[in-house]
């Protein structure tokens, strides 16, 4: 097989440097992006990417992340605020680096190998910082697809690792189809239950061919629960129809809603989405699941979160890139020009927005890190 190809530091440039130029749709975040005026009134400061970087980078090493580690984690987080997805980015490494100095996280550790069968292969995180593993797992998934064909990688006993597209766009820039799966801490009740068992349990796929990739990121909750956090903490109301409160009623409250369940994505096809996912990280990991999962805000003890890699080579497709095209071609011209879009590219278009203007970031959040260092 040919080889998946040298991956590279995950970084956020990589998203904007080949977009097809603007295309307005109604969905296009540049259209809402606020002014200068209107950053300073909300609380918001404007960093480049790079910027951001380096200062996430800064804090990771001050609080004992080895150097190759705090740039992993830093690049993750920054791709997510790149690509307009704040929950995950560098708002969360206050929380990474709060659980580090409370000895729930080792920020020096690395992942290791405890079971390997050729293509398939799982890995110990240690307890180390999420994208340290993810990383790790990513690169053998690519090394052992272009030995195999195809490979499933493992990880348990690790943390919160971020986008999950972050690692299913590095593989299919290696060459291969990708599907990156995640559990999480109880967040949404099995279809019948009354009290959280499942987590968001997020779901990446991503393929070779184009530039940058199709590339489908999602929770099986209607929404990630790090955007109810996040709203919470900002003190916003959530629409009606994403959670319960601990009494099973609808709430706008996000408070309320992070103490009751949040809603899966078509209901009962949700549930059996995040159950699947439980299953083929936690179980199949040899790691934590369910109600087992410890949440990033509960200082107890450790997350135990575990995560499934999958990468398939495509060399046998013959002439990749003008067979993607041709099939996205067929699903835009199902709609009015302009009108149909494919899986991640509202994200695509952010990230070229946010390279081009810099990055919105709440004051509260730079001072935050900046208190870190």
């Amino acid at each position: 097989m040919a080889p998946c190809g040298g991956l590279r530091r995950l970084g956020a440039d990589d998203d904007a440097r080949h977009l097809d130029g603007p295309r307005r749709h109604p969905g296009d975040p540049r259209a809402a992006l606020p002014s200068a005026a209107g950053q300073a009134a909300a609380g918001m400061s404007t960093m480049t990417p790079e910027a951001l970087d380096a200062l996430a980078v800064r804090a990771l090493r001050a609080n004992g992340a080895p150097a190759d580690i705090a740039a992993t984690v830093a690049s993750v987080l920054v791709e997510a605020d790149v690509r307009g997805v704040a929950s995950h980015g560098v708002a969360r490494l206050p929380n990474y680096i709060a659980r580090a100095r409370a000895g729930l996280v080792d920020a020096a550790a690395t992942a290791e190998i405890v079971t390997d069968a050729g293509g398939l292969v799982v890995l110990d995180g240690r307890n180390g910082y999420g994208p340290t593993a993810a990383a790790r797992a990513v690169e053998i998934a690519a090394e052992r697809a272009a030995a195999h064909g195809v490979a499933w990688v493992s990880v348990r006993r690790s943390n919160h690792f971020g986008l999950a597209a972050a690692y299913s766009r590095w593989l299919a820039r290696a060459g291969c189809a990708a599907i990156v799966l995640s559990n999480a801490p109880p967040a949404m009740a099995a279809f019948g239950g009354k009290r959280p068992v499942l987590g968001t349990n997020p779901i990446s796929m991503a393929v070779p061919g184009a530039e940058p990739p199709v590339t489908l990121d999602m929770a099986t909750t209607v929404v990630a629960r790090g955007k109810i956090r996040r709203a919470a903490a900002e003190g916003a109301p959530i629409a009606e129809s994403l959670a319960l409160d601990a009494d099973g009623h609808p709430t706008t409250d996000a408070g309320a809603a992070l103490d009751g369940t949040l809603a899966p994505i078509g209901g009962p096809k949700g549930y059996g989405l995040a159950l699947m996912i439980e299953l083929m990280t936690g179980f199949l990991a040899g790691g934590a699941a369910s109600t087992e999962l410890g949440e990033s805000s509960d200082f107890s003890g450790e997350a135990g979160t575990c995560f499934t890699f999958i990468a398939a080579r495509t060399d046998h497709v013959r002439q990749p890139e003008a067979r993607l095209a041709e099939i996205v071609a067929m699903v835009r011209g199902s709609g009015e020009p302009g009108e149909v879009l494919m899986p991640g590219e509202i994200e695509d278009r952010r990230a070229e927005a946010s390279m081009r203007d810099g990055l919105a970031i709440p004051a509260k959040v730079l001072a935050e890190i900046e208190a870190l260092l």
